[in-house]
């Protein structure tokens, strides 16, 4: 606990502690260890990149590749100066994001007070999400002459932005000014005008968290090209940063459901359909599809999006109906699992679920593993309660955990995504902990997130049918 209690209080200065613990994708070689993923819990992952199509010919139209930023298939690979995120750094920027989410949900409910852990520069009727800590991204072009930014995309946020892009090069780029229509809340609930000095009458965005996180930029406008797809589009709406973040992305890729969105954005041609694979492991390539595709009926079903005037119009509700440990169903009841509600969410890492019902998924899976001979050790990690050694008997005696989702959707999630990989370099072992956690205040939010959603396409019809999980499509 000595060590523990270190590295809690000088996670900023790890460097003087002697234990360390990094979520991290199973490489062999050493110099690779910082970069092992907290997603691969299976496989081990070589160097080398595992594309999916070696010819760009081969692409399907409209299909981007989706890469993790720290793995060898990143436009920067070999050349990020940032190691991968600790165990502790992940969990502690998921409990923000989460926090965030929950903040703007009150915020937005009748029910609710206004939540003053975050703050805006101004009285809004908007609070922005705390910028996502993903580790995916896809290549997009922007301006004239086009350059190329790698952007994390993120379901839960609304505007694209970028930092470090070169505006006064692009002879299409335009700032907004505070005259425009598209400077007001309906598209930009954080603007503000005549700040920072500035005598041009620019349109800013700027927001500010309790925890000390700025963000601010120009509301601007120009060319986006998506360079693996052709796809142009004329006066595309984003903000350019003017102060840098600690994102490893040149930016993000806003794909909820709000005006100013990249959905929203590109509608008359994607026709509000999308759709996305994790990669399972950082030496892969995944993808993210854009606009209506056929699906055969027999083979996807859709669960709809939940509208209420409770709700953020959005985010992306679902609801849970039912969860099941190894094919056993938990004794819910169906209140517990809907209230006050769940959204699935691409830059949250791991899934938060209301405290009964975590609880009793958690306590159902302890029980099937200690049947099976796997007793749990002392967590490594404060905020992961259910560990073990990791072993390969384990990850394939780990049971299927099942979420069932309105409209009978099922989505079976086997250990890639209900185990979490962690080392500890003190011990010198691995460790493999249940990667779902319990909400902090009985009327918080459930949170799907991305760890869960791996293997999966996941497909997004935000006018029509709603949502969507194909198994086995990723690689």
């Amino acid at each position: 606990m000595t060590v523990l209690n270190c590295f809690f209080h000088l996670m900023m200065i790890f460097h003087f502690c002697s234990s360390f613990l990094f979520i991290l994708f199973p490489y062999i070689s050493v110099k690779s260890l910082a970069l092992e993923s907290h997603f691969d819990t299976v496989e081990t992952a070589p160097d080398q990149c595992k594309r999916l199509f070696t010819d760009p010919k081969e692409r399907p139209k409209s299909t981007l590749e989706v890469f993790n930023m720290y793995g060898p298939c990143s436009p920067t690979a070999g050349k990020n100066p940032k190691n991968m995120p600790s165990a502790q750094e992940i969990l502690h920027h998921d409990r923000l994001r989460v926090e965030s989410l929950q903040a703007r949900f009150k915020h937005n409910s009748k029910t609710n007070k206004y939540d003053t852990r975050f703050k805006d520069t101004k009285e809004v009727t908007h609070i922005p999400v705390l910028r996502s800590n993903s580790l995916y991204a896809i290549s997009v072009g922007l301006g004239t002459p086009q350059q190329i930014k790698t952007l994390a995309f993120d379901t839960g946020s609304d505007m694209t932005w970028v930092q470090g892009y070169n505006h006064d090069i692009s002879t299409s780029f335009k700032s907004i000014s505070c005259d425009s229509p598209f400077c007001n809340t309906s598209y930009i609930p954080y603007h503000t005008c005549n700040k920072f000095g500035d005598k041009e009458n620019t349109c800013y965005y700027s927001a500010k968290y309790e925890d000390g996180v700025r963000f601010k930029g120009v509301f601007s406008k120009d060319i986006l090209k998506i360079t693996q797809t052709g796809e142009v589009f004329q006066n595309f709406l984003f903000g350019f940063s003017t102060e840098s973040s600690n994102l490893v992305a040149d930016g993000m890729l806003g794909l909820d459901k709000s005006q100013v969105s990249f959905v929203s954005q590109t509608s008359d041609i994607y026709k509000g359909m999308f759709s996305y694979c994790i990669p399972s492991s950082p030496s892969k390539i995944g993808f993210m599809k854009l606009g209506p595709r056929d699906y055969p009926n027999d083979d996807v079903k859709f669960t709809r999006f939940i509208t209420s005037s409770n709700y953020d119009p959005s985010f992306y509700f679902i609801d849970i109906t039912s969860i099941k440990v190894a094919g056993v169903e938990l004794s819910i009841g169906k209140f517990d699992l809907i209230f006050p509600g769940t959204i699935i969410d691409s830059g949250t890492t791991y899934t938060y679920l209301p405290k009964n019902v975590y609880r009793a998924m958690r306590d159902k899976f302890r029980k099937k593993m200690r049947i099976l001979g796997h007793l749990i050790v002392q967590s490594p990690i404060r905020k992961l309660d259910t560990c073990y050694y990791k072993s390969r008997d384990l990850v394939e005696d780990a049971p299927t955990i099942t979420f069932i989702f309105q409209g009978g959707v099922s989505v079976d999630m086997d250990a890639s995504a209900t185990l979490v990989s962690v080392f500890d370099y003190q011990q010198k072992r691995r460790f493999a902990c249940l990667a779902f956690a319990e909400n902090i205040n009985d009327d918080d939010l459930s949170v799907f997130g991305n760890h869960q959603q791996r293997r999966f396409e996941v497909v997004y019809d935000v006018y029509g049918e709603g949502l969507a999980f194909i198994p086995n499509k990723c690689p």
